[in-house]
């Protein structure tokens, strides 16, 4: 058995830095960037694609000039108000009590994933790591889940995911793994109903629902 987590919303809790960071480089723009449109339409997605598709809409005529704008913003953002998910730590480190392997399935890059590991010490934790650039499909396709289960060297029916975004969840489930939707503050409304279990908190992961999803150690 094994755990595959995503990052933004699970293990760091970067959504709203990801919005802010969205919302400044089209600002620069004269576009309006809500929270409602980056709930609605692009939580799970990959930064890329989210800023090609508003440079698309909007006639914006240097896609990658807006991309590099917005990541120049949540760089900076990061530093400072980037922290990790309540719970998040207390349950990595449960699952390596129990030698549990835990693989990280991302849309993020790997530039911004070896920044977080190295700012709170979560290398160690992770047998496996996929980022956006390690798959040519993402989610909600299965490609990143399966990807993250041959990193681990299990089969996906052996795995399980936890995922805040309903494109995550589908990820996860079209993979064949039992998920557990974690939602995020972005994604409180969002449909999760196809995750297998819905937690409010990685606090209720707790060492009693552990033995129950993979018995006692």
């Amino acid at each position: 058995m094994a755990v595959c987590f995503d990052m933004d919303g699970v293990i760091v809790d970067s959504e709203p830095i990801h919005y802010e960071a969205d919302r400044r480089a089209m600002a620069s723009y004269g576009v309006d960037f809500t929270f409602e449109e980056k709930k609605a339409r692009f939580i799970g997605g990959t930064v890329r694609g989210t800023m090609f598709q508003l440079s698309e809409t909007h006639g914006l005529p240097d896609p990658e000039a807006v991309l590099q704008e917005r990541q120049n913003h949540f760089a900076e953002l990061a530093a400072t108000d980037l922290e990790l998910r309540g719970g998040a730590r207390d349950l990595l480190a449960r699952l390596s009590e129990r030698s549990i392997p835990c693989a990280l399935v991302t849309s993020g890059d790997r530039w911004y994933i070896d920044n977080v590991f190295e700012r709170f010490g979560l290398a160690s934790f992770f047998a496996g790591v996929i980022t956006v650039e390690d798959v040519t499909a993402h989610k909600p396709s299965p490609e990143p889940y399966l990807a993250g289960a041959r990193s681990l060297g299990i089969a996906p029916e052996l795995c399980l995911a936890v995922e805040d975004s309903a494109a995550g969840v589908a990820s996860a489930k079209g993979a064949g793994m039992y998920c557990i939707a974690a939602p995020s503050e972005m994604t409180l409304e969002a449909d999760l109903s196809a995750a297998d279990l819905r937690v409010e908190s990685l606090n209720e992961i707790d060492s009693a629902r552990l033995d129950r999803l993979f018995g006692a150690a």
